[in-house]
């Protein structure tokens, strides 16, 4: 007989009772779940903007193979402004790029490498001011690594001296020889083309020069004519 009392009920029915307690801990955890999951969402682009990295492959996710550009800012985020310039021009061209501070280089290498090995990536475009410009060669070197190639790397004033690796087809470098700015050297094996344009006699400086519009032109027709393979 069921017990008119509802709190001896488990004595009665302790399956029934156990199955019932056991449910509501069941959806109690999946609510909770279900907004953690909500929250991380809202968070992620705010996660995103304090990590220092960006990306406008969102709008550019076709399954064919594409080419894919990562821009490298220096010590601070504020400091490349030129660096922001071409990443709102490659988005306005629907061209795959990410930006993120130097620091990020290595995982953005493994990113690359990934892209490349799995033919999502059909070329690979490499962009970087002051610490990025060093950054950037590091990846090339990565890469090399792994047996892949870069079809193109851009330094704009680098601050620390470089080598240009073996896998590179073409490198620019424009520098302020009148400044901290360095050349980039070319490497034993290296078989591609290597130009460092001295900026020195111009009025701009460190910051300034990224946003140089003869320094913007010729990147971006340097990143539009870069199409070798990465593989």
């Amino acid at each position: 007989m069921r017990d008119g009392n509802p709190a001896n009920n488990h004595r009665l029915f302790p399956a029934t009772f156990q199955a019932f307690w056991s449910l509501r801990i069941v959806d109690s955890m999946l609510v909770r779940l279900h907004a953690i999951a909500r929250f991380a969402v809202k968070c992620l682009p705010a996660i995103m903007i304090m990590a220092g990295v960006s990306s406008s492959s969102f709008a550019a996710t076709g399954i064919a193979a594409h080419k894919k550009v990562y821009l490298l800012r220096g010590l601070t985020n504020v400091l490349s402004p030129g660096i922001d310039q071409l990443a709102d021009e490659l988005e306005k061209r629907n061209i795959d790029a990410t930006i993120a501070n130097h620091l990020f280089s290595d995982s953005l290498a493994s990113d690359a490498i990934e892209g490349c090995k799995s033919g999502k990536f059909s070329s690979v475009v490499l962009v970087g001011h002051s610490l990025g410009a060093r950054a950037a060669v590091n990846m090339a070197e990565q890469l090399q690594a792994a047996g892949l190639h870069v079809a193109l790397i851009v330094t704009i004033d680098p601050v620390v001296k470089a080598v240009v690796p073996d896998n590179v087809r073409l490198l620019r470098n424009f520098y302020l020889s009148t400044g901290v700015g360095t050349e980039v050297e070319r490497g034993g094996h290296f078989h591609g083309t290597l130009q460092n344009v001295d900026m020195g006699k111009t009025d701009y400086g460190h910051v300034s020069l990224t946003t140089a519009p003869t320094v913007q032109s010729q990147v971006m027709k340097d990143i539009l004519a870069a199409n070798s393979s990465c593989r």
